[in-house]
């Protein structure tokens, strides 16, 4: 019989981490693509967890307008984590 081959607890966590990174920048381009008032306090607690976790990505491309760049700034970098954060999971996995 053959034993199921699972996902040790350390690439889960991993994943998961990878995947909250990237979920706080995804809200972040949300509340700024909305609209969502900055003086509120979520908003900005969401955009200062935003920003060093962009890492090198705003300003790399340019971008016509502004609800452009904020989507290839924070979007690039979520993709980027949601990526580490997989790749490290298949290590550690």
């Amino acid at each position: 019989m053959a034993a199921k081959k699972g996902r040790s607890g350390v690439a889960t966590l991993i994943n998961g981490a990878g995947f909250l990174l990237a979920a706080m920048l995804v809200l972040h381009v949300l509340f700024v693509l909305t609209g969502f008032p900055a003086e509120n306090g979520l908003a900005q607690s969401v955009a200062q967890a935003a920003e060093p976790l962009a890492l090198f990505f705003p300003g790399l491309v340019q971008a016509p307008g502004e609800a452009l760049q904020v989507l290839l700034d924070y979007g690039l970098a979520a993709v980027f984590w949601v990526l580490v954060g997989g790749l490290l999971a298949r290590m550690f996995g």
